[in-house]
């Protein structure tokens, strides 16, 4: 019965050996789509933001302290006519669910021209409603100062500055996409303004 024990150990732990090697496998092949994917979607994103013609390039890997943690934000530059004309900050931060978005600003990062949904976990019909492109709760981030943050409030009250109105029955949602915004922009605004200021004199 020892014996027996013994071999059906081992087999257990040769077939462990073997779904692992064959997940590596696949998570190898896989990945490159995966990422190819991601790449595609914040493409279009920065078209919805940025209008028809926007093209993208490699992104520029900033590293900062997010919410007190370190971390390296990728933004991706919004090109016209072969010229820089915004960014693309790829930001997650947390609503229920972790969520990750495509926040775009001017050049200069002082402008924030709005954000798009790259990965949203929230609950359907009510806090996913932060990705209806079309719906009030996306304008209101149109034309924002980028280098002051933005301050939710109660549906339905009146806003003014840098206030956003979150959505009824979500308010965890649109708070979580006001938070994402604030923290993000605060960390790499001006190490971003640096970079294109460096790039102009190199240019």
């Amino acid at each position: 019965m020892k014996k027996d024990y013994l071999i059906q150990a081992w087999l257990v732990l040769l077939l462990a050996v073997v779904f692992g090697v064959a997940l590596a496998g696949v998570e190898k092949l896989t990945r490159p789509k995966i990422e190819q994917n991601v790449k595609d979607l914040i493409a279009r994103r920065l078209i919805d933001m940025f209008g028809e013609g926007t093209e993208t390039d490699e992104a520029e890997e900033i590293e900062c302290v997010v919410a007190g943690r370190t971390k390296k934000i990728l933004c991706y530059p919004a090109i016209k006519d072969n010229k820089t004309i915004g960014w693309g900050i790829k930001a997650e931060g947390q609503g229920y669910d972790t969520l990750t978005l495509l926040i775009g600003v001017d050049v200069q990062v002082t402008e924030l021209i709005g954000y798009r949904v790259i990965k949203c976990l929230e609950t359907a019909g009510i806090g996913d409603k932060i990705k209806k492109e079309k719906g009030d709760f996306y304008k209101q981030f149109e034309g924002k100062d980028a280098a002051k943050p933005l301050e939710p409030i109660a549906p339905g009250k009146q806003a003014t500055g840098q206030q956003i109105n979150t959505i009824s029955q979500a308010t965890i949602s649109s708070k979580g996409v006001t938070k994402i915004i604030n923290d993000n922009l605060a960390a790499v605004r001006k190490k971003l303004a640096a970079k294109v200021k460096e790039g102009e004199k190199d240019g």
